[in-house]
């Protein structure tokens, strides 16, 4: 159930017996649909199957609703999930699932030229957080390009099945993004929560430290909420080139039917001009009356 989710997060914390913060750990979800150059309508898709059965027989665990089937129709999903694990003493553990490979270089790369403070367990995941914004920004502008092309080629063949395919990857896109924002907002909640209830986020004069993980995740909310605009002013572009292709057709056939319209007054006048010539011109022995006969 929880694989199949379009994204989520939360955390979970051990006391020891002083009531002090022993291990916290802290898990979310993060999902991304990224359009490629080409659309292709995909003609098949794998039905949901619910994870809620009445014997372990019934689930078929191999089933995913998004593969990497869909590539070749021009769009993937990324479905990418975190666990992090940490301790006052220890270092932090942070798992990532399915990462696309050029983020994984990227966060790589910011852990090896960035040093993460250890008294934070969520410093390390700011840096996680990074890498994503650079996911869902190229998702946008995906679909901006799209648009921008359409908008490019207005004048040619209506492909009323791209149009279809650029609304629906614009919407799933919208999505993401909303269930984006709500997570990682719940995510610099936690971190407030657990900087606020543990000690170890004072220094030794009983000062607060600066929070500079807090300001990095209230920025990249920010930054994501401004995403979520411009994809639905995607939305909204799409819909408008929606609704002036339909128009464009309208007006077109009502300029055929005109068109047709014309033609039939003109050729109902020549048949016009056919018989009164005809019925004038028609030689005389072709012209009989009928007289009454009266019979004796």
């Amino acid at each position: 159930m929880y694989l199949q989710s379009n994204g989520f997060c939360g955390y979970d914390v051990q006391l020891n017996r002083n009531e002090e913060v022993e291990i916290y750990t802290y898990w979310s979800r993060f999902t991304v649909k990224q359009t490629y150059d080409k659309l292709q309508p995909k003609r098949t898709f794998t039905p949901h199957v619910s994870n809620h059965y009445s014997s372990p027989g019934d689930r078929n665990a191999d089933i995913a609703l998004h593969g990497p089937q869909s590539t070749r129709h021009g769009w993937e999903w990324y479905e990418m999930g975190f666990f992090a694990y940490w301790t006052q003493s220890g270092p932090t553990i942070l798992l990532c699932f399915n990462m696309p490979a050029k983020s994984q270089s990227d966060v790589q790369s910011m852990f090896c030229s960035q040093d993460i403070s250890r008294s934070c367990p969520y410093a390390v995941f700011s840096l996680i957080s990074d890498a994503l914004l650079r996911l869902y920004d190229d998702s946008v502008w995906a679909v901006r390009n799209h648009i921008s092309q359409w908008e490019a080629r207005r004048s040619q063949e209506i492909d009323y099945f791209l149009l279809h395919e650029i609304a629906r990857h614009g919407v799933h896109v919208s999505e993401t993004l909303n269930v984006a924002i709500r997570s990682l907002d719940a995510t610099q909640r936690h971190h407030e929560r657990f900087s606020t209830n543990n000690d170890l986020a004072r220094n030794n004069n009983g000062h607060r430290h600066w929070d500079k993980v807090g300001s990095q995740f209230e920025f990249q909310v920010r930054f994501l909420q401004g995403l979520l605009q411009r994809s639905e002013a995607n939305n909204a572009r799409i819909q408008n080139e929606i609704t002036l292709a339909f128009n464009v057709a309208a007006q077109r056939d009502s300029k055929v039917q005109l068109q047709i319209g014309e033609e039939a007054k003109q050729e109902a006048s020549a048949m016009k001009a056919i018989a009164v010539v005809t019925m004038t011109f028609l030689p005389a022995t072709f012209v009989s009356v009928s007289c009454p006969v009266s019979l004796y």
